[in-house]
């Protein structure tokens, strides 16, 4: 069986010009190459198909009576190509996306910002994230937050995480300000930041001006999901120590949050968009990974641009060391 296509174009070719040099250039291959592939053809078969005693080469006897047929295969495997690029190039397809509840305030605006550009691509928009369900092919892209480990995976950056202390301007009324994570001993602290979704302690680090402090807590209440975080701290049920800033920028705008700790801050880490390698071959994931982690970022940049308009250049930069 001739399962070699490109030694079929190289003696289809070689019908047509009577030249190794005219098909090789024809073909974007060697002289040497194109030489070696028609002697195997050749041999396969058993039958010398190109007179190479005459100038230009000539077909035999053999050659004319099998060239239509070949061209017949080149001609078929043309059709097949154009099919598969085709379905390649009209976006049609399903994504699967994970991605965190956290973003849920600007997510579905951008994930149809995409949709629009791409009609053809379908979307099923997955949350919570679980990496074991992601590697074990139950999504196709995930957003990760902080210096995730995944094997056989490609990682775009989408822009850092930044982390603001917060609580109701009514907490702190009735409870005093906080200015020390010693301090946070006295009050309901909320976060997410636990070992696993079933967890029921967290340990994690606070810093300032260098200066770095564990902070152990055991809570008598907890929240997997971000977003009953959040809105435990806007109704004024308790401090919040390390809210990512697009979730609470629209609150410290409107002054439903202010920032408490004095400059105590959970450090800042980097965020991804990420997919398995062998995904990343595949252009229109490819081209939404890219997307989606650029569009991601431009909106921390935004973020962060409008933390400096509300508490100066100063604010921001603490909370980059």
């Amino acid at each position: 069986m001739i399962n070699d296509i490109e030694a079929l174009e190289i003696f289809a070719s070689l019908c047509e010009t009577g030249s190794i040099q005219k098909t090789a250039a024809l073909l974007g291959i060697e002289n040497s190459a194109a030489s070696r592939k028609l002697t195997k053809l050749e041999q396969h078969i058993g039958r010398v198909l190109i007179d190479r005693t005459k100038r230009p080469f000539a077909m035999t006897k053999d050659a004319h009576a099998v060239i239509n047929e070949v061209r017949k295969i080149l001609q078929a495997r043309q059709s097949i190509d154009q099919y598969c690029r085709k379905l390649h190039d009209n976006d049609s397809m399903e994504i699967r996306v994970m991605f965190g509840n956290g973003h849920i305030n600007f997510g579905p605006r951008f994930i149809v910002e995409y949709a629009e550009k791409f009609p053809n691509t379908k979307f099923n928009m997955i949350s919570p994230t679980d990496v074991d369900d992601f590697l074990e092919g139950k999504a196709d892209v995930i957003n990760l937050s902080g210096q995730a480990s995944l094997a056989d995976c490609v990682k775009v950056p989408r822009g850092r995480m930044l982390f603001i202390p917060v609580a109701s301007p009514e907490y702190v009324r009735l409870h005093g300000q906080i200015n020390h994570p010693d301090e946070l001993k006295h009050h309901r602290v909320f976060h997410n930041l636990y070992a696993h979704r079933y967890s029921f302690q967290s340990n994690y680090v606070l810093t300032k001006k260098g200066v770095s402090l564990h902070f152990d807590s055991i809570d008598t209440v907890r929240f997997s999901n971000v977003e009953m975080t959040h809105r435990a701290v806007i109704e004024g049920l308790g401090v919040a120590p390390c809210m990512p800033i697009f979730l609470c920028i629209e609150d410290l705008e409107a002054g439903r949050l202010v920032p408490v700790l004095n400059g105590w801050h959970r450090p800042t880490h980097l965020n991804y968009v990420a997919c398995k390698k062998e995904d990343w071959k595949n252009r229109q994931i490819r081209t939404f990974v890219n997307w989606w982690a650029k569009r991601l970022a431009d909106y921390e940049k935004e973020c962060e641009a409008r933390l400096v308009k509300l508490f100066g250049r100063y604010f921001l930069l603490n909370l980059l060391h």
